[in-house]
C-alpha cells in the first residue's frame, strides 16, 4: 500500500524520537484513549481491533513502513486497539508535530493524502469481501487479486488465522474451504504457499 513513511519526515522530527519495540501480543494502543500520536510502523505487523459484545473484531493489519492512528489528527480518542501481530518496532510522533510537518512541506501532504486514498481502498475492499455470504467465493476474491501477472503461486504475507480474521471467517471455515478447493483440483498448497492450476484458471477466465 502507498504509504508516507517515517524517513520522510522532517530531520528534526526523525532525530527527536525513540522506536519502541513490541512483543508479539502487546499492546500498543487502545480504542477509546486519548490520541496524542500517530505511529509509524519500521517493522512487523499491528492488528486494528475493537472489541463488541466481548468479541474482538478485526480491521485491518498494518505493514512495516506504514501508520496507524492517522484519526488522531482530528478525533480526540483513537477508534480502535493496536496488537503487534509479530514482533515489531513502531515510532510515535506527537500529532501536533506532525500535523505542523505537513503544513510546511506540501510533498509531505501529498504522501499523507495518497496513504489515506489507499487505506480507505483497501478498507472498502475488505467490507465487500466480507459482505459475501459464500465462504469459497470470499476466499476466492481475496485470493486472485493477490497473484502477480502471469504467476500461478502466491505467498501470504500473514499466517491463516490472520487472513480468516481478515475475512470475517473461523479458522475451522477457512481450512474446509482451502480444503474444499483443493480437493477440486482449483489449488495446491504449502504453508503459506498456494499455487492455483493453470487449466482451472483458464476456466476461470473463460466463464
Amino acid at each position: 500500500m502507498s504509504s508516507i513513511k517515517f524517513t520522510d519526515l522532517p530531520a528534526e522530527i526523525r532525530q527527536a524520537r525513540s522506536p519502541k519495540t513490541l512483543a508479539k501480543g502487546e499492546i500498543l494502543l487502545q480504542q477509546g484513549r486519548a490520541a496524542k500520536f500517530i505511529y509509524f510502523v519500521i517493522y512487523g505487523q499491528m492488528r486494528l481491533v475493537s472489541f463488541v459484545e466481548q468479541q474482538m473484531v478485526t480491521h485491518y493489519f498494518v505493514e512495516a513502513n506504514e501508520l496507524l492512528g492517522e484519526s488522531a489528527l482530528h478525533i480526540p480518542t483513537y477508534g480502535c486497539t493496536a496488537i503487534a501481530e509479530k514482533p515489531s518496532q513502531v515510532v510515535a510522533v506527537p500529532v501536533d508535530e506532525f500535523a505542523a510537518a505537513l503544513k510546511k512541506q506540501p510533498h509531505l501532504s501529498e504522501c499523507y493524502l495518497a496513504h489515506l486514498t489507499h487505506r480507505f481502498a483497501n478498507v472498502k475492499s475488505l467490507l465487500e469481501l466480507r459482505s459475501i455470504n459464500s465462504s469459497r467465493v470470499r476466499l476466492l476474491r481475496y485470493l486472485m487479486p493477490r497473484l502477480a501477472p502471469g504467476q500461478y503461486t502466491l505467498t501470504l504475507d500473514k499466517p491463516l488465522q490472520a487472513v480468516a480474521s481478515e475475512l470475517s471467517l473461523s479458522p475451522e471455515a477457512l481450512s474446509r474451504t482451502l480444503s474444499r478447493l483443493e480437493s477440486e483440483g482449483a489449488i495446491t498448497r504449502r504453508r503459506r504457499m498456494i499455487t492455483f492450476s493453470s487449466e482451472w484458471l483458464e476456466d476461470v477466465a473463460e466463464y
